[in-house]
């Protein structure tokens, strides 16, 4: 540190200066000049606090990972239960459970299949037989469990049918008053009998088995119950309610046996043929293009008279436009005209929204006609306000055009709107944003999700996987507008919304390319920690090919990787091992090596380095020398207590050796080699000879070696007899390389290729050997020499020598 007392000393005089002819007493005088040198000067900065820095912007700070109550005491305990720890305290498990689904009911948010997954484990730690007795979580706790489970995940919902079973296990189990422990030896009887409130959470269990692909199990259980004869008349068990998600699970999984079962034991019991039901088969049937079926469940007699479902009329008019039906169709079209101006039908407006669908579909009525239906079906209903045509219409109408990819047409039913004078709803701006996406129209879709993030409703989920889509649009542009994307995303983390893992890759893919890391950060953040394993190997997997696509730059590929790293410790070792690769590829060892050490200091044993592993870096090195990488890889291999030393990993540390200009210490593994039990392989026996290549006098053994090779009468491999030519034109032994070029058939069993040639030629010392070797290839191979000049060009090495532009690859 500089001395402060220093510049002081410089700037007075000494003592002693001046001061000899002075009169002790008298006053000093005032020097006009001064009668020492003057040091430099120091200058000082005079500090300065400007007011305007007050209004200055923060520094860019990362935004905090929200999640959500209780998840993270669930996630504790798992990790200690698949560790042998001691788990959290039973209070904080238990608070945990009603925070989390109790925050799960509030949002309408969905329970992915990891959380489903600790969820599972924390109950089954909970109902243990040394704790159920206590009763530590109450029924209600477990049915607000089994409503948030109604809820379906994005990926496979096999952790939520596991948990919505252990559930209702638990609540009949206590219903049926059987001891803990006894559990897994008694035949669960799902009747629910005499016992009060046992239908209360058979509803949830059956919704749960219907949309999580166990129809037919709820089928069973529902017919049970439907058909046991001691069922109360008081018991809250109702069919009829308990019906719906069966079917619809049935008809899902194309159950078409079993879904006619079912449908005629509950219209047996009494339950009565709804439209509902009617929907359900009339359209099950339509969609596999049953045309027998279809009209007969179409024709079936629908309770008090009511007529189908818009839904129903929709998939019927579908079915009939695919099966040369129309005359059939056009039947019910004039049927459902003549209802509606009749005055039986002409209360209800979907009958009036059902006869524009069929106008446009069916007759391929043209926006004026359909103007003129409006206006007829208004003035028809100017007394009956509930009757009258509004948005909906329109809505229903631009459903049509989508599904006829007719987005000129919808556009012109938006136009229609206007001049009739309905204000657009939300299912509008939708429909708007579904077709103009299709269209490819972007400007266009983030207009209409301006007007639509106007609307002042109730926070709603419907527009949610639209909006999705554009963000993925906007993504995916040639050049994306980077404030809309921001706007749109912003707009949904106002609103706490998780976007889809196809949408967070768009996004962070689209920002990667504009180095807006920070942009891809926040996203990261936000969103990932609600994933479960198969959402975040989704993302997972985007950065991992965004780390191996060529086209990418290393510093974005390494800014990747980082965020990677950061975001997804789980990335397996079959992942990070290319991405090694790839940065081998890119002429950067050092990166290559800091990934194999993030590899080596990971705390998950499964991640780490194996043997294999250690050998594809060293060879990575062989092909993009680098000494410190070397040595850093040497040194965790030397301390690594899971890896054995042998003859491959010897021959991989060779490899690094012999690329870095150091084949010295190469020939010190070689010696290893040789004294080691497993002996030396003929890859060991190339690598040698290449270390013998490159040192001097090397000549000298690599003969020794080969004469010991011949001796032994054992096979030589083509790629051993090129590295021992090669060796021998490296130390100017052309006429022994021509010799054992001629004698190739008796060594190896076949004629040399033009490869060998390309290798003799490259390590030959002096221009003049070879001209010499390129003259006797013509002469005595031409066809060989003729196919190597063609297939490879030649350039000049740092000595101004020519050489073939080909590489010699290293196998450990």
């Amino acid at each position: 540190m500089r001395s402060q007392v220093t510049r002081h000393v410089l700037r007075r005089p000494p003592a002693t200066r001046g001061m000899a002819t002075l009169i002790l007493g008298s006053p000093t005088p005032r020097p006009i000049f001064r009668t020492y040198p003057v040091g430099c000067r120091v200058p000082r900065t005079v500090q300065r606090r400007p007011f305007f820095k007050l209004f200055q912007k923060p520094p860019r700070t990362v935004k905090n990972i929200e999640a959500e109550p209780g998840y993270e005491a669930l996630l504790t305990y798992r990790f200690a239960h698949s560790k042998n720890l001691r788990p959290p305290p039973i209070p904080d498990l238990v608070k945990a459970w009603r925070d989390f689904f109790g925050y799960k009911a509030r949002h309408n948010r969905v329970v992915n299949s990891l959380q489903a997954l600790c969820a599972h484990e924390v109950l089954n730690y909970l109902i243990g037989p040394d704790k159920a007795d206590n009763l530590i979580l109450s029924s209600d706790d477990i049915y607000l469990a089994m409503q948030c489970l109604q809820k379906s995940p994005r990926d496979d919902p096999k952790q939520h049918l596991d948990l919505s079973r252990s559930l209702f296990r638990e609540i009949r189990r206590r219903e049926l008053n059987i001891q803990p422990g006894l559990l897994h030896n008694v035949t669960l009887d799902y009747r629910l009998g005499g016992l009060p409130g046992g239908s209360r959470y058979l509803d949830s269990f059956l919704v749960a088995l219907s949309q999580y692909g166990r129809a037919l199990e709820a089928k069973d259980l529902f017919l049970i119950n439907l058909k046991d004869p001691k069922q109360s008349p008081h018991t809250d068990f109702h069919p009829r309610r308990s019906l719906f998600p069966v079917i619809n699970g049935l008809a899902k999984e194309g159950q078409e046996q079993a879904l006619r079962e079912v449908v005629r034991e509950a219209v047996k019991s009494g339950v009565p043929y709804d439209v509902s039901i009617h929907g359900v088969m009339t359209s099950f049937f339509a969609r596999r293009d049953n045309i027998e079926e279809t009209k007969f469940w179409w024709t079936r007699p629908i309770r008090k008279g009511l007529h189908p479902t818009p839904q129903t009329y929709y998939d019927v008019l579908q079915f009939a436009l695919r099966n040369n039906q129309k005359e059939w169709a056009m039947e019910i079209y004039e049927d459902l005209v003549a209802q509606v101006e009749s005055g039986s039908l002409s209360e209800s407006k979907a009958c009036w929204d059902v006869t524009f669908q069929f106008a446009f579909v069916l007759l391929g009525k043209g926006i004026d006609q359909i103007e003129h239906m409006f206006n007829v079906a208004l003035e028809r209903t100017k007394d009956k306000p509930k009757a009258r045509p509004n948005i909906g219409s329109i809505n229903s109408l631009i459903k049509c055009a989508i599904d006829k990819d007719d987005p000129y047409m919808a556009e012109r039913f938006i136009s229609l709107s206007k001049k009739m004078g309905f204000e657009p709803d939300l299912s509008t701006y939708i429909l708007q944003l579904v077709y103009r996406l299709r269209a490819e129209d972007l400007d266009g879709a983030f207009a209409t999700y301006q007007a639509l993030r106007s609307l002042e409703t109730s926070s709603n989920e419907r527009e949610l996987p639209v909006l999705n889509r554009l963000i993925r649009g906007l993504c995916a542009s040639s050049r994306p507008d980077y404030g809309q994307i921001l706007d749109v995303t912003g707009y949904l983390e106002q609103r706490h919304v998780t976007l889809e893992p196809e949408t967070v890759v768009s996004i962070c893919m689209a920002f990667m390319k504009n180095d807006e890391t920070h942009e891809v950060i926040d996203t990261l953040s936000l969103h990932t920690a609600h994933y479960s394993i198969a959402e975040r190997r989704m993302v997972r997997e985007s950065f991992v090919n965004y780390c191996l696509d060529e086209k990418n730059s290393t510093a974005r590929v390494w800014d990747s990787y980082a965020l990677l790293r950061q975001f997804f410790p789980e990335v397996e070792a079959k992942d990070r091992v290319p991405i090694m690769d790839a940065f081998f590829d890119r002429r950067r060892p050092d990166m290559a090596c800091h990934v194999f050490g993030h590899m080596r200091s990971h705390e998950n044993t499964r991640i780490r380095p194996t043997l294999d592993h250690y050998v594809r870096c060293l060879e990575g090195i062989g092909r993009c020398p680098d000494m410190e990488s070397l040595k850093m890889i040497h040194n965790m291999a030397k301390m690594d207590t899971t890896i054995q030393l042998n003859t491959r990993l010897y021959n991989a540390l060779m490899i690094g050796y012999v690329a870095c200009d150091t084949s010295h210490r190469a020939l010190d593994f070689w010696r290893e080699v040789t004294t080691s039990p497993e002996g030396p392989s003929y890859a060991t026996l190339e690598i040698v000879f290449r270390a013998y290549e490159a040192q001097p006098y090397g000549d000298a053994p690599a003969k020794e070696l080969w004469a010991k090779i011949t001796k032994m009468d054992v096979d030589v491999p083509e790629h051993v007899y090129s590295a021992y030519l090669a060796t021998l034109a490296a130390h100017s032994h052309l006429a022994d390389v021509k010799l054992l070029l001629d004698d190739c058939d008796s060594i190896i069993g076949r004629r040399p290729d033009f490869l060998t040639f390309a290798y003799v030629y490259n390590a030959l010392p002096s221009k003049e050997m070879k001209e010499d070797f390129e003259s006797w290839s013509q002469h005595d191979y031409p066809t060989l020499w003729k196919a190597l000049t063609q297939k490879h060009r030649r350039r000049k090495d740092e000595d101004g020598l020519p050489q073939f532009r080909i590489s010699r690859p290293w196998k450990a």
